[in-house]
Parts: structure tokens; sequence; C-alpha cells
């Protein structure tokens, strides 16, 4: 179960798409829903001096952004039983995902809006949230609405340590799932590590939590992993894609290469990433 879901809230017109997938989830698993907005240092990225009248106007603009997103948050909060907590802080330095790492130590799930940069205002987000606390993010897409989220999921599975904190972060999710469909891409690949457990082991543990398990196996052929993976999404109408935040790198700068970096930047349905 989820007991504490933090909402990474940036901007006042995203709080309702996020929140229309945040709240069904914690109506379901009576959680605490807490939205978090980090307000951007008024001095960040700026290279050269700057005037106390124009300093004091982007505080003055970043406050307003601020008081917006708590209205919009709030407002969604009076229309609902769910328990709802607001947090707002500018953190002393620009590091962002310091501040939001601080938050999601203390919760079960993170959810965050998609982005450009698989970064929240220019921090590193989801490699200091990962990497620090372990606990699993939820990505929404920027577009489409999603109001139920694991009915129909998909679970990318190629035998790694990420891949499998994923599945089983991802079972109170996928609870009341249809099907949990498990899809490993190009199981034959002869780079592959020697004594990772098969597509089928997974499946059978998935199932001992009382999910319904189809195991599958597809091939990328002459296009990307990530472009395989998508199509099957798409074939099967899932609704959520659950998947280890792996790279070939143990460089943070470098983790989001391949697969995953693909993934973050063209998904068409939420996707659950652990690591």
């Amino acid at each position: 179960m989820y007991r504490t879901i933090l909402v990474c809230l940036d901007a006042a017109e995203r709080v309702d798409r996020l929140l229309d997938v945040v709240l069904p989830i914690a109506e379901r698993h009576r959680a605490h829903v807490v939205g978090l907005h980090v307000t951007p240092s008024a001095l960040a990225d700026l290279a050269t001096e700057i005037s106390v009248e124009y300093l004091e106007e982007t505080r003055k603009s970043l406050r307003h952004t601020a008081e917006a997103v708590r209205a919009a948050f709030e407002a969604r909060g009076a229309a609902t039983a769910v328990s709802m907590e607001w947090r707002c802080e500018e953190p002393s330095a620009p590091d962002y995902a310091r501040s939001v790492t601080r938050h999601a130590l203390c919760s079960d799930l993170v959810v965050v809006a998609q982005s450009h940069t698989s970064e929240w205002f220019g921090g590193g987000l989801v490699t200091d949230v990962l990497f620090e606390t372990g606990r699993p993010i939820l990505f929404v897409p920027r577009e489409g609405r999603f109001a139920a989220v694991g009915a129909r999921p998909v679970v990318a599975w190629n035998g790694t340590r990420e891949a499998a904190r994923a599945a089983f972060d991802a079972v109170p999710l996928m609870s009341e799932a249809e099907v949990v469909r498990v899809i490993a891409v190009d199981p034959h690949r002869s780079d592959a590590k020697s004594g990772l457990a098969p597509v089928a082991d997974l499946a059978a543990s998935l199932a001992r939590h009382g999910l319904k398990i189809e195991a599958n196996a597809t091939y990328s052929g002459d296009i990307a992993v990530s472009d395989a993976l998508l199509n099957y999404l798409a074939d099967v109408g899932a609704d959520l894609l659950v998947m280890g935040c792996y790279g070939h790198s143990r460089i943070r700068e470098m983790l989001f290469g391949g697969v995953t970096r693909q993934i973050l930047q063209q998904m068409t349905a939420p996707v659950l990433m652990s690591r």
C-alpha cells in the first residue's frame, strides 16, 4: 500500500493533470497526499550583475507562481475527502533536487510531470531522487489525461536489479489490474548476462501477489528497443509502464542514455521507474 504520496508541482496549469492521476490512487490506498512546490532561487542562472528592482520583481513573480499553484492544489483538496497537505519552500541554493529529495525520503511514491530534460526546474531531480532515496517515481506525460492508472500495466523486464525493484515497487499500483503484462525485449541477445532471472520467474513471483500475469517477449528488429516497447504499449492499450531506471555508466550525468532517456522523452502513458 502507498500511504504517503508526494506530488511535485511546478506550475498551476499542471496541477489538475497530476492530481487526476494522484487522487484516484490516494483514494484506493487511503493515502496522504503531499503537494510540494519548490520556488526557484531568484539568483539562479544569472551570470551578470542585476539591479535590486529586477531582483524584487523576479521574487514577486516567483511568489505569484507559488500562490497560483497553491490555490489550484487547495481547490482540488476542497472537493475531495483525500487527506492533503501543502508544502512550499525556497532553497538557499539553486539545488531544487535536494529539496525534493528531503521530502521524497519519507514518501512511498513520488509523482512528477514529464519534462523535456528529465529534470525539474533545472535540477537533477530524477538522478538525485532515485539514487539518494530509492523511492519509485511515477512520471505523468505532458499530453493526455490519465484518470485510471494501473488497470492495464506493462512491466518491462530485462533481468536486472533495477527492473526487479521497479516491478515490486509497482505491485500496489497494479493490485486492481485486469492483467499485468510482463514483457522482455530481445531476450535472445548474446550480450545478456548469464544467470539473470527469466521473465517466467518474475511472472510467477508477481502472481503470488494475487496478480493475473501474462508473460511475453518482443523483438526490436531494425528499430530501437524503446520504440519496440512503445509500440507494444500502444498495441495492448497500456495505461502504465513499469521499468527500471538504468544505463551503461555509473556516472550520474550519463545515467539517462539509451532506453531510459528515450522513454522519458517519448512516453505516451504514465511511467513508474525505480533504481
